[in-house]
Parts: C-alpha cells; sequence; structure tokens
C-alpha cells in the first residue's frame, strides 16, 4: 500500500482528541517508518545519480542491493515492533519513572507495526523480509497493491476510498488548524492517482 495509506491507518486507529500532541504525532510517525529506508534511498539515488532508471527492477535495480535490503528489512521486521510495543507496555505498567516515554514507544511501535501487518499481504515479487532478524523469509503474495496482472486496481481502488474515508475521520477529529493541513496534504497521492485514472480512462 501507498506510504499515505499507511499513516492514515495508523493516525486513526492510534490518535486520540484528547490524547497529548506528541503522541498522536508518534502514532502517524509510525505509521510512516517502515517506508523510510526507501525514501532514503530515493533521495540517495537522485543527489548522487546512483542506480537511476533502474532503482526498482529485480535483481538487479537500487532497492534489491545492499544496504538497502538491509535497512528495508529492519524497518519492516514484525518481530522487532512487536517487541518494542510489548516493552513498552511492561515498563509503562511497571516503572512509574519515564512511564509517558515507555507509552510513547508502544504507541510508535503500534504504528509501525500497523503498516507491516497491512503490506504482508499485498506484495508479490517485492514482498519484504518480515521476520527480520529471526529468518530471511518472504511471502510472496497473488496480490499486488499496484500490479495490474495481480489485482491492483481493485486493491488501489479499496485503498483509494479507505484513504479518503479515513482522512474525512481524522478532519472530524481533530480540529487545529496544522493538523487539517497535515491531513489535507496526505490526500494529495490520492488526487494524482485520480488523475492517472481519469487520464487513462477518457485517452
Amino acid at each position: 500500500m501507498i506510504t499515505t495509506t499507511h499513516v492514515l491507518v495508523a493516525g486513526a486507529l492510534l490518535t486520540r482528541r484528547d490524547a497529548p500532541r506528541r503522541q498522536n504525532i508518534l502514532a502517524f510517525v509510525g505509521g510512516f517508518v517502515p517506508d523510510l529506508s526507501v525514501f532514503i534511498m530515493v533521495a540517495y539515488s537522485a543527489i548522487t545519480g546512483v542506480g537511476r532508471g533502474n532503482m526498482w527492477r529485480s535483481p538487479d535495480g537500487l532497492y534489491w542491493q545492499e544496504p538497502w535490503q538491509s535497512f528495508s528489512a529492519i524497518s519492516n521486521s514484525i518481530p522487532l515492533y512487536a517487541l518494542l510495543i510489548l516493552s513498552g507496555w511492561l515498563l509503562a505498567m511497571n516503572v512509574p519513572l519515564y512511564r509517558h516515554y515507555w507509552r510513547l514507544i508502544s504507541i510508535f511501535a503500534a504504528g509501525a507495526l500497523l503498516h507491516v501487518v497491512m503490506d504482508f499481504p499485498v506484495h508479490t515479487d517485492d514482498a519484504h523480509v518480515h521476520f527480520w532478524p529471526i529468518t530471511d523469509w518472504r511471502f510472496y503474495s497473488p496480490v499486488s497493491y499496484y500490479q495490474s496482472a495481480n489485482y491492483g486496481e481493485i486493491v488501489s481502488a479499496i485503498e483509494l476510498v479507505v484513504g479518503v474515508g479515513l482522512a474525512a475521520l481524522l478532519m472530524w477529529r481533530f480540529r487545529a488548524v496544522w493538523a487539517r493541513v497535515f491531513i489535507v496534504a496526505l490526500l494529495v497521492p490520492y488526487f494524482i492517482s485520480l488523475g492517472f485514472i481519469f487520464r487513462t480512462f477518457l485517452s
């Protein structure tokens, strides 16, 4: 799924109107972090020219090279985020000192774990190593969030509807101007997708 949808899902499920601002922000950040290595890789390629034009193609694209595969494995690790959630929760329950900060760790990790779990069933040949460091096994799903040959149009349409719906929910939940500007900015990729859809339909 696209990064925007992950951020919106984490925000919808883990934020509250009456929660501390930093807790809500960390929920959104958690939803983004599993894709952070990809954004760094793209920026690196743009600055250096390394891998430009052949970034995603397997097996010689930059995405499939080190250190990017290791970064991706770490940032998409289900065991890692599960451990962070469990550790943060146990510390918050049993260690009064810095209890608020332990809770923040759990919220952040929960946002990241939601991202990874949602990615699990919609990646085909570009599947992540979801169980680092336990195993390098990958689940190659028959369903893709973008590949036409693997139901990509259906998944993309569902994702568009869900994303816009979650953005509307968050707009209702948060009334601050900065929050609403952020949520509207998250809608931009969906408008771009709609533009491609209409262009394809009309051509």
